[in-house]
């Protein structure tokens, strides 16, 4: 098995240690995409948002992907797509598909 291989492969696998299925909506446009199983860890920093003269935070989590997998699609997963997770709605903020074998993507709750 060449690296990038067995980089895919233990990122499938770090990802059914903990997996979760989402569905992303794309350019704010039903229907969404079909569901996929991804692994979502949530961060444990909150960044401060001043509007309309109050203070919020904003909860963050990482959407662990995969990608280049020899039986798995590889994630679909854009930039400023949304997705429903414990009843908040998250909107991708960036995403890293450079990476070998995963992809990764930086998500916060819209309040």
């Amino acid at each position: 098995m060449d690296r990038a291989s067995q980089r895919a492969q233990d990122a499938w696998t770090r990802i059914n240690d903990k997996p979760s299925s989402i569905s992303l909506l794309r350019n704010d446009t039903p229907p969404y995409l079909a569901a996929q199983t991804v692994r979502i860890e949530y961060s444990i920093a909150r960044r401060e948002v001043s509007g309309a003269g109050a203070n919020t935070s904003v909860r963050a989590v990482t959407v662990f992907g995969i990608q280049g997998h020899a039986t798995v699609a590889d994630s679909d997963i854009e930039r400023h797509d949304k997705f429903e997770l414990d009843g908040d709605l998250y909107s991708v903020v960036n995403v890293n598909k450079t990476l070998i074998g995963e992809v990764q993507a930086l998500c916060e709750v819209l309040q």
